[in-house]
């Protein structure tokens, strides 16, 4: 429990803090994929593993997987939002309402992990599609430090995790696996870049979070698979790597992508 403590309110925030400052170094997309990696769902699936057993966490994967597509309609809305001129908090207020309705609409799905797996395959990829277009430059380093701000999304990312994750014990695993890709990083640092560099760089963090998002999938779908068949240690680290690997090659794609 003291592991699963800290995790909830140390890891999170020093992972959101890092997310925040590749953002500022390297500019929104990239802030975008380390922030769309499995940095939180990840950690946490783990412990719920470690909490309530394989066969639970392999049903929870199953339900992250279609966690995804819920997410994937509110990673669609706020983009749209924040160009039409929303502001952040009505903006991420909305996006959230969509996420629980979508959440709550595939718990009705009949269970079958290789439609889960191709279903949340298509939702960055429809998403990436979907997404306004913004070809203003993008500015890497903003002239102000809100530090203050940034604290403030910290302290929120951690609040985050650890409410969501004390309720989902009590959820059952269809639940819990969606929670399970609660958008976290997304509430902490979009909002934050939202206020600050405005409606391009949200477009533009979305999509990186996108590439980030396929490590996601992969993380999931591994778990799914081997957590009841392999050890621990073995799953989790094929899971690790998995995601590193997918990330890494959707990143590459778009970079490509768009230098042609």
């Amino acid at each position: 429990m003291n592991g699963i403590l800290a995790f909830k309110l140390i890891v999170t925030p020093l992972l959101v803090l890092i997310c925040m400052l590749i953002t500022r170094r390297w500019g929104a997309f990239v802030g975008g994929v380390a922030a769309g990696l499995p940095v939180v769902s990840g950690p946490l699936s783990f412990f719920l593993t470690l909490e309530q057993g394989t066969a639970f966490s392999a049903h929870a994967s199953y339900n992250t997987l279609l966690g995804i597509d819920a997410n994937g309609l509110a990673a669609v809305a706020y983009p749209w939002l924040a160009v039409l001129g929303i502001p952040w908090y009505l903006a991420i207020a909305l996006s959230l309402g969509i996420y629980f309705l979508g959440g709550w609409i595939v718990q009705f799905f009949p269970y079958w992990p290789l439609a889960a797996f191709a279903l949340s395959l298509l939702s960055p990829l429809l998403v990436l599609v979907c997404l306004p277009r913004q070809d203003s430059p993008e500015a890497t380093q903003p002239q102000h430090t809100h530090w203050w701000l940034i604290a403030a999304q910290m302290g929120f990312g951690s609040l985050l995790v650890y409410v969501v994750t004390e309720v989902a014990h009590w959820l059952g695993a269809g639940w819990s696996g969606v929670l399970m890709f609660f958008p976290v990083m997304i509430c902490a640092m979009v909002p934050f870049i939202h206020a600050t560099q405005g409606a391009g760089a949200v477009v533009r963090i979305y999509r990186g979070l996108m590439a980030g998002w396929f490590g996601c999938i992969a993380f999931a779908a591994i778990v799914m698979a081997f957590v009841e068949r392999t050890p621990l240690w073995l799953c989790y680290v094929l899971a690790t790597a998995a995601a590193l690997g997918a990330s890494a090659v959707v990143t590459l794609v778009q970079k490509r992508m768009k230098a042609a």
